[in-house]
């Protein structure tokens, strides 16, 4: 049996070109099936790599593939709690979307990435006066993005900013793969 790796799908070999969407807000996500399966074969994803939803989503997402990894058949409920969390996730994106004309309403003091503080002016002061003309440079230049949240809440902006359409899926793994072997022993 080919072990089964948990970790972030970036590390395991997603999303590969054409395995990956945007959400309603502009952020990627991959493409799950119902399973939490992505088009990897042996590689199942939960949480935010399927967009952006909450903990408790996480979770739930996290079960069911567990579930379905181990061969269980999960509930109907289980699935029913997911799908319900995860429409509420995509109507909240879409409601939070920006909308055409957004960044010309912006003031200098308003802040962009919440975690590091950055504001708009410090971001078009990246651009026009330093050169910026992509998120990561931008993020070089003053920290947008590098905060708690790794900029899944900002990115969208930040790249709209920066003179892109939207941000690219990030490729650096926040996590390394750990086994279900592993996992097993750490709860012994």
């Amino acid at each position: 049996m080919t072990p089964v790796t948990v970790g972030t799908p970036v590390a395991v070999g997603c999303p590969r070109l054409g395995e990956r969407r945007r959400s309603p807000d502009g952020t990627c996500a991959l493409v799950l099936d119902d399973r939490q399966r992505t088009t990897v074969d042996g590689v199942w994803a939960a949480g935010e790599t399927g967009g952006v939803g909450g903990a408790e989503l996480s979770f739930l997402e996290g079960e069911l593939a567990a579930h379905v990894i181990t061969r269980q058949i999960p509930g109907g409920a289980l699935r029913w709690r997911r799908d319900r969390l995860r429409r509420f996730a995509r109507t909240m994106a879409a409601a939070h979307a920006p909308r055409p004309g957004w960044t010309g309403r912006l003031r200098d003091d308003t802040d962009v990435c919440r975690c590091e503080e950055v504001t708009a002016g410090r971001i078009q002061e990246a651009v026009a006066g330093l050169g910026a003309r992509d998120t990561r440079t931008v993020k070089l230049l003053n920290r947008a993005g590098m905060g708690w949240c790794q900029g899944r809440r900002c990115a969208p902006a930040v790249a709209r900013l920066a003179g892109e359409e939207g941000p690219a899926a990030d490729r650096r793994p926040l996590a390394c793969p750990v086994t279900l072997g592993e996992l097993a022993r750490e709860q012994g």
